[in-house]
């Protein structure tokens, strides 16, 4: 005849409690997971039904080489939306033209969005005498030859 284990209440108590931190934790965890995935579908959501034509991407979305200044800034509006206009310096010893050709803005270059803000900004460059001109906006649509 087997003869039963003794009962243990006190390591079943142990386990309870044990059980219990679990189950917590994870309530806690998933309940924190839900609540950022509102927050930034929120956020998303909020940039798509609020964006009007006035939106202009600022100058830290667009990434400029070691070397080259944001010397200032205009905004300008027409029927397709605002943009910005970024008068850049570029670096000693390279003209405008090459600035571009480095970026990749000739004729136009797409930056994609972050995941703070997924908007597409759409740059393109002009060269004008020793300073290159960046048109920023997020209402272009990809350059077609």
């Amino acid at each position: 005849m087997d003869t039963a284990t003794p009962f243990d209440q006190a390591a079943w108590v142990a386990k309870q409690r044990a059980a219990k931190r679990r189950r917590v934790m994870w309530t806690g965890l998933i309940i924190a997971a839900a609540l950022l995935a509102l927050f930034y579908g929120g956020r998303v959501a909020w940039l798509t039904m609020m964006a009007t034509e006035g939106d202009v991407p600022p100058a830290s979305s667009v990434p400029l080489p070691e070397g080259a200044e944001i010397l200032g800034d205009s905004i300008g509006c027409g029927s397709g939306g605002c943009s910005v206009t970024f008068t850049v310096r570029p670096p000693a010893g390279q003209s405008p033209q090459a600035l571009a050709e480095e970026m990749g803005a000739t004729p136009q270059m797409s930056i994609p969005g972050t995941f703070w803000d997924p908007r597409t900004v759409w740059v393109s460059a002009r060269p004008a005498g020793s300073v290159l001109n960046l048109i920023v906006d997020y209402w272009s649509t990809e350059w077609i030859p």
